[in-house]
């Protein structure tokens, strides 16, 4: 498991929050985390993580210090390879439609029939089949267009049919959950997809069962009519009791001089981290090769 999951303390208001969201005994359904560098937003974001995986619950999640040049096309991508391809078929095929590829579908149902996917030079492309389901291939290629016009066409159809594939999975998952971290290094594409497209879904009420949670040192500015759904929150500094309880109780290292690591840590948890690592590292030196 990752050791955020591990080491997690102190964060359980937000944590708890989250829950009650999932359980639905809230209305907000998109939850902003704004704090400081090192104040611990991605411990809580990939323990809230943990806990989908855990239950069987749809989970995107993306972290903006990748520095990918994200998009529309690799968010809905990215949601897709992380909430199960065979719910997106219809995905997939519009963006290939874009990309020169044919599609050919028969039968009828969901998993019955087949599946022929050409490229332009007449050449089949494999799907592959999971539990039962036909999963059409991507062939990763970027959407081309000659015209600012086709190019608009090409994000509303193929965001359409997301959203479309998405509402699809919410009637056998019942829920789903959209994880953004780190959104101060977000790309204008990537917050323009956020703004123009899931966040309205949710004000509309168009996706039940969606949660959004946004965690940085900056937070997206929201609508006004948008209040009733979000929750705002941020991270407090550990307390002496914190840093016990870390780097004790679950790092499992003895023997530091507990308040002069709090006093020189600031309560940051980010740096409280690095000197934990340190000192990991100190005790397990092994120089028998000397």
């Amino acid at each position: 498991m990752p050791d955020y999951v591990d080491w997690f303390v102190n964060r359980e208001k937000q944590y708890q929050g989250f829950q009650k969201m999932l359980a639905r005994e809230t209305p907000k359904t998109i939850m902003l985390v704004e704090a400081l560098a090192d104040m611990g937003k991605t411990w809580l974001i990939q323990t809230m993580r943990h806990h989908c995986e855990q239950a069987n619950i749809p989970v995107m999640h993306v972290d903006f210090r990748d520095r990918r040049p994200h998009d529309y096309l690799s968010l809905v991508r990215l949601t897709r390879d992380q909430m199960g391809a065979q719910y997106f078929n219809q995905l997939t095929t519009a963006i290939n439609s874009f990309t020169g590829v044919n599609i050919t579908l028969s039968g009828s149902g969901q998993g019955a029939g087949s599946v022929k996917i050409t490229d332009v030079s007449g050449s089949t492309i494999q799907a592959q089949d999971v539990a039962g389901r036909d999963i059409i291939k991507d062939n990763q290629f970027y959407i081309q267009t000659d015209s600012d016009m086709a190019r608009r066409a090409a994000e509303s159809q193929i965001n359409d049919a997301f959203f479309a594939c998405l509402a699809t999975l919410l009637e056998e998952k019942k829920q789903a959950v959209f994880l953004f971290d780190s959104f101060e290094d977000v790309t204008a594409d990537a917050e323009r997809w956020l703004q123009d497209y899931l966040l309205p879904r949710l004000h509309k009420r168009h996706l039940p069962g969606v949660l959004v949670i946004v965690a940085g040192r900056k937070a997206p500015a929201l609508a006004a009519e948008m209040k009733d759904l979000v929750a705002k929150t941020s991270l407090d500094l550990f307390t002496e009791a914190h840093v016990r309880e870390y780097i004790v109780e679950r790092r499992k290292i003895d023997g530091l001089d507990l308040p002069t690591i709090f006093k020189t840590s600031g309560g940051y948890p980010g740096l409280l981290a690095k000197m934990a690592d340190v000192a990991a590292m100190d005790t397990q030196k092994d120089e028998d090769w000397l």
